[in-house]
Formats: structure tokens, sequence, C-alpha cells
């Protein structure tokens, strides 16, 4: 878009063009995308000159339906048309056959703060969780050349980035659709080279597709945090096959001993209650896993039917639906609760010791054991530092999820 001439605007009420950028993968978030959606349409009743274009999974999921209750959007635009949006947004109409695919020449226009990006390795998914539409929506995997990946990342550090967040649907799974020694371990390794880069982080790995390989990067890369993003959603084995996650209670247990056998190595997961047919007794084996596996951090969703998906109750069937929701809110706020006891724990266990802090603003910086935006913050006191600073700080004190620290 900046190249096509268009400049960004950090006021949707002053911009020529509003793009709404659309997620469908949980019912609350495609309520969120439609309340977005209905906000720049009132923006654009007040100044009938502007665009509203909506993008992303949620036009993929459900354009037409869409199309039909919001007739005032100037533009839709799905997950292939990205890239042609410039164009579109110029001659209003399609034209067969221009598709333009990510070139990893082109410049990034950063909507982090310079100092870290997030930079994706991969898009789509194989792995059909029961539950899950993503799939459907984005469709198979498809995993970029490790050239491509390496010369965006050399392009953001020479941009003064210094942490790179590798994303995709499934991390773990980067090169299985390829045949040319395309994997996760080798992109580490040359991603790990490039100077400027200080820190690499690793979201969104797959249980079932973390290699040893990756293992031992983890252990060894001097510039990949000890930090894994690693959801199990459940641990009971018929849970899990209902699922389709691919892995058992044993699978789990052995990679959780590989990983906490790497010092300092924190690690993220996630989990869902509710699931249809989780019994009281499959719930305890949970919470009780979740006591002794003693996770840094633990995001939880209790079960969401997304029509389209295997997991999903007959349509027909509503109050199923609905005491699928209270199971799943009430085990989850049990899941939660514990978790937070864990939480202080582990951090109290920090107060006193020295580490190394990335400052993200004033005051405010993340260890390698946290993610932007998703984790935990450590408050900075003493000397003023400056965003994308790496300083040294001594922990004074602990909270459930954060820290204050005294910059040395």
């Amino acid at each position: 878009m900046a190249r096509a001439g268009f400049a960004p605007c950090a006021d949707p009420g002053q911009a020529d063009v509003v793009v709404v950028t659309t997620c469908a993968f949980l019912q609350s978030a495609r309520r969120e995308s439609e309340a977005a959606t209905r906000h720049a349409l009132a923006l654009k009743r007040r100044a009938p000159d502007k665009q509203v274009v909506v993008f992303g999974c949620l036009v993929q999921h459900s354009g037409p339906d869409l199309a039909r209750r919001f007739p005032a959007v100037d533009l839709w635009v799905g997950l292939d048309r990205l890239f042609d949006l410039p164009r579109l947004l110029k001659a209003r109409q399609s034209a067969p056959g221009t598709r333009r695919r990510p070139d990893a020449r082109s410049p990034r226009l950063l909507s982090t703060p310079c100092h870290y990006a997030y930079l994706r390795i991969a898009d789509g998914c194989d792995n059909r969780c029961a539950y899950c539409l993503i799939p459907s929506i984005r469709g198979p995997l498809r995993s970029r050349p490790i050239p491509d990946v390496v010369a965006e990342a050399r392009a953001l550090a020479n941009c003064g980035v210094k942490e790179l967040i590798l994303i995709a649907q499934d991390t773990t799974a980067y090169g299985r659709d390829r045949r040319d020694g395309t994997a996760l371990a080798r992109l580490l390794d040359w991603l790990g080279r490039i100077p400027g880069i200080a820190w690499l982080r690793l979201l969104y790995a797959h249980p079932a597709h973390l290699g040893e390989d990756v293992i031992d990067q983890l252990a060894s890369s001097p510039k990949l945090c000890r930090y894994l993003d690693l959801p199990i959603q459940h641990v009971s084995d018929r849970i899990l096959r209902a699922m389709n996650r691919r892995y058992t209670r044993a699978d789990l247990d052995l990679c959780l001993e590989q990983l906490r056998a790497i010092p300092d190595l924190r690690i993220r997961t996630t989990i869902i209650t509710g699931f249809p047919g989780e019994t009281a007794a499959e719930f305890r084996e949970l919470l009780n896993f979740v006591r002794s596996a003693r996770f840094d951090r633990l995001s939880g969703f209790a079960f969401s039917p997304e029509p389209g998906t295997p997991a999903c109750p007959d349509s027909s069937l509503s109050a199923q639906r609905s005491s699928l929701r209270r199971v799943g809110a009430a085990r989850l706020a049990r899941i939660r609760r514990e978790q937070a006891r864990i939480s202080r724990s582990l951090l109290r266990s920090l107060v006193g010791r020295e580490l190394t802090v990335i400052v993200d603003s004033p005051g405010i910086g993340r260890t390698q054991w946290d993610a932007p935006e998703i984790d935990g913050i450590v408050q900075l006191k003493g000397r003023k530092t400056h965003p994308g600073e790496l300083v040294r700080c001594r922990v004074l004190s602990s909270s459930t999820h954060d820290l204050v620290a005294r910059v040395s």
C-alpha cells in the first residue's frame, strides 16, 4: 500500500480508506470483526467519500453472507487477494490472472514497535483438529522457502529489529510440505546468523511435530529464546483422539521431560475445557496435569462449537451447545485459578535474580520468557531506558503475571 502511494493514518476517522482485518477462528472473534466493520461503516456515514475495505479470514469463511448484511462496504478482499489490494482500490474491480504473491524483497511497514517483528514462515494447516476451522479457511500448509524468510529477516534487521517472533498456524510443521531439505531447525540456524538480531522466539509449536533437532536448537542456539509456546489442548487420551491431535499423554510426558532438561527453559501452553464428551474424571486428569507440569504461562478456552467442524454438535442441539459452554466456562475458571497460584510461585522464585530485559516502552520491558501482548511484563525502576534497548536488571518483586526490577 505504501509503495502504491497510500500513506498510513493513525486515526480511522481521518483516513480516506479504512481496512478492517478480520478473524473467523472463534465465534467471539467473528463478533469482534463484525463490530469493527460496523464501526468503520459509522465513520463512512459521517464521511461518505471514505472507502471501507473488509479483509481476511472472515471474508474467506463467509463472504457472501457478510456482503448481504453489510452492503455499504466498498470492497471485500479474501486471503488470496491481499496483494492485489492497492490495485483493487484504484480500479475498484478485479482483473483475473493478475494476482500478486508476497515478495521477500518488498519492504515491511511495521505495525509493531520498531525493535520486534512477527515473521511468518508458513501459512495454512494440515492438522485438521476436530474443533478448528483454520484448514478450511486458510487451506493446506504452505511453507515459505528458507531464502525468502532469511531475506525478509535480514531486511528487518537492517531496519533495527532486534527480536523476530516466528509464526505460522503450526511452526513445527514448517517444511513438511516441501521436498528440498526445508526444515525448522535449519531455518533457525540461518536466522541465528543474522547480525543485529538478538532474540528469536518460537510460537505455535504442535507437540506432535516438535522434533529433537528443534529441541537441540532450544538448548544450544545463543539467540533462540529459552521459551516455547506448546499448546497441548488436553491430556486425556480419549479426548486427544476425539480432537484429532495425534499424540498421547505419554507423548506429552516424554516431550516435557526433554524440554525440562534444558536449563531455564520456560513453556507456555493452551488448553481447552468442556470439549464434547469430556467427563468429570477427564477434566480432573487435565487439572492434575496442569498442577504437576507447572507451566510458566497458560491460556485457556472453553470449547466453542464452530459450525463446519467435526466437533460441533448438530445445529438442532442448541441445549447441548449451551450446556457445553457452561461446563467449559466453569472448568476453565478452575484451571485459571490453579495456574494463577502456579504463576505467582514461579515468578516469586525470580526475585533477587539478575535478568536481561528488552525495553518495549519507557519503564516497561520483557524477559526472554515473555512474548509481547500475551505474556507478562517487567516494570523497570532506576535509570531511563529506551525502546529496543537490552538492559540488565535485578528483580525486586513479583505478582501473579509480572515482575518489578531495577535496571543495573
